[in-house]
């Protein structure tokens, strides 16, 4: 992960470093457990600056999950010649096959967040915003390769969407919270398998 920009208060190159150590602290200890003292452990600059920016690991964490919900939305920005292969690259930047340890340790970690967004207004707003930019990205592929005649005339972009990100969601829950990269490629294998049968004009 790669954090940059600017959030509550000012310089990038030190907002850029909290969110850095605010990564590496909830790769090591998990959403529930990780304190601001955590963070503060990963911060390579002056532990003041953290507190001096931030009040609390709530409004940390806030700040910092919306820097990635705009990360995220770059990252799902695909337009390329072949929709069909935007599909695909999309599938595999939300589902990586394989993920490396701390690919699948923050995974859990989206996973414990998204767990706790009932009890938690703003984080919820963020799990709804994120699940927003996951199926738009997936439909604007979807109306392209509709409009192009690459894909069935009568699908639903908005409902092919949501099953995938539903599909991929429950994959990365089972996979990664029970550490079984295996059902993850299983599952991913099927999914398009299905799209190509279901979505793809021959």
């Amino acid at each position: 992960m790669t954090a940059s920009g600017t959030g509550v208060g000012g310089d990038p190159d030190v907002q850029s470093a909290i969110r850095d150590a605010t990564y590496r602290a909830l790769c090591r200890h998990g959403y529930h457990e990780t304190t601001i003292q955590h963070i503060a452990d990963e911060f390579e600059k002056s532990k003041s600056l953290l507190y001096y920016h931030y009040e609390d690991k709530h409004e940390l964490l806030t700040d910092f999950l919306r820097h990635l919900l705009d990360e995220l939305a770059e990252r799902l920005t695909v337009k390329g010649d072949d929709p069909y292969e935007d599909l695909l690259t999309l599938i595999d930047r939300i589902v990586p096959v394989p993920m490396d340890d701390d690919e699948a340790q923050f995974r859990r970690v989206l996973l414990e967040i998204r767990a706790a967004a009932p009890h938690d207004e703003s984080h919820c707003e963020l799990v709804r915003r994120s699940d927003t930019i996951i199926r738009s990205a997936f439909a604007d592929v979807i109306r392209r390769g509709v409009a192009t005649g690459q894909f069935d005339p009568e699908a639903d972009p908005d409902e092919v969407a949501e099953f995938i990100h539903t599909t991929l969601l429950g994959t990365m829950i089972r996979g990664v919270s029970l550490d079984d990269q295996e059902a993850v490629a299983r599952t991913r294998e099927t999914l398009v398998t299905y799209l190509d049968r279901y979505l793809l004009v021959e």
